[in-house]
């Protein structure tokens, strides 16, 4: 049963080729991947190398306040606290912790995609023990020389790991109590098999948590157009229109997998003052918060 906490937002999930798809996904991890009968490999898409490698580039000034990943740094502010509450609303968590800096203690949480360890470590120093896994060396990297040099505090909830999800998957199914893919699900091809690892390592009655990218007219022009181009709140080429996913796309989705989306907040950066904002609308971004029923 859903917590009366959460704002509960259903949707009718109708056919498409995306559920299909998922359905179909899932179906094959259940029957080769988790049964350890496919083989262990870490060759990529020419797509998805083109995303690690262009990340690559970014890797030495991931930590850069005021660099080329400030806009993600800033996000922090929305994410970390919808992340946050997202968990303790399913009443997990100590109650004499709540209000206290270590609200997420004993709580493991996965990131997929976690690059150079901005948001991993964030959820961390909320007492979480934390994983991340990313495809790229050298923002592991990056997230590890952080963790060692600037944060040795946390070394003791943080683990990274260079490896695929689909690799991940395999070792840790029904692992762990939330699932985080932050600003990920907009580099993905293979939406529906990525998801499917993700809820796989899912505990039953855990939370997976999606802040992505809308596919609409108004996210192309000012998310990416003007975003990358004009105001550089995001590197040149780092979105592509195609790689986009509604939110209903992605609940669709989700649903095949057995996970019930029981929130989604609209977001946007207001360029003026260089930060981000909720909104009443899915239009540009979107967070989302979906439950594998048990």
């Amino acid at each position: 049963m859903l917590s009366p906490l959460i704002k509960v937002q259903r949707h009718l999930l109708v056919g498409t080729p995306h559920l299909r798809y998922a359905q179909i996904s899932a179906n094959k991890i259940n029957n080769s991947a988790l049964n350890g009968q496919t083989q262990r490999t870490h060759t990529h898409t020419a797509s998805t190398q083109k995303e690690i490698d262009h990340h690559a580039k970014l890797s030495a000034n991931w930590w850069d306040l005021n660099g080329p990943m400030q806009s993600l740094h800033k996000l922090n502010e929305l994410r970390v606290p919808f992340i946050r509450d997202g968990i303790t609303s399913r009443g997990n968590v100590d109650p004499k912790l709540i209000n206290t800096t270590k609200v997420l203690q004993d709580q493991t949480i996965l990131e997929v995609g976690c690059g150079g360890g901005i948001l991993t470590e964030a959820l961390a120093r909320l007492n979480a023990n934390v994983t991340g896994v990313d495809l790229g060396e050298d923002v592991i990297r990056t997230a590890r020389e952080h963790l060692e040099i600037h944060s040795p505090d946390l070394r003791n909830n943080v683990t990274y790991k260079i490896e695929p999800i689909e690799v991940h998957a395999k070792t840790k199914l029904n692992h762990y109590d939330a699932v985080v893919c932050s600003e990920v699900l907009e580099h993905i091809d293979d939406k529906a098999g990525f998801l499917t690892h993700c809820v796989h390592t899912l505990k039953p009655g855990g939370s997976i948590f999606i802040t992505t990218m809308n596919k609409t007219i108004p996210l192309w022009i000012g998310g990416i157009l003007l975003a990358e181009n004009v105001f550089g709140i995001a590197p040149k080429n780092t979105h592509h229109w195609d790689k986009l996913a509604s939110p209903l796309d992605v609940q669709r989705i989700l649903s095949a997998l057995g996970c019930q989306t029981v929130l989604t907040n609209g977001f946007t950066y207001n360029v003026c003052r260089r930060r981000w904002k909720w909104i009443n609308t899915n239009v540009m971004c979107y967070a989302l918060q979906a439950i594998k029923i048990e």
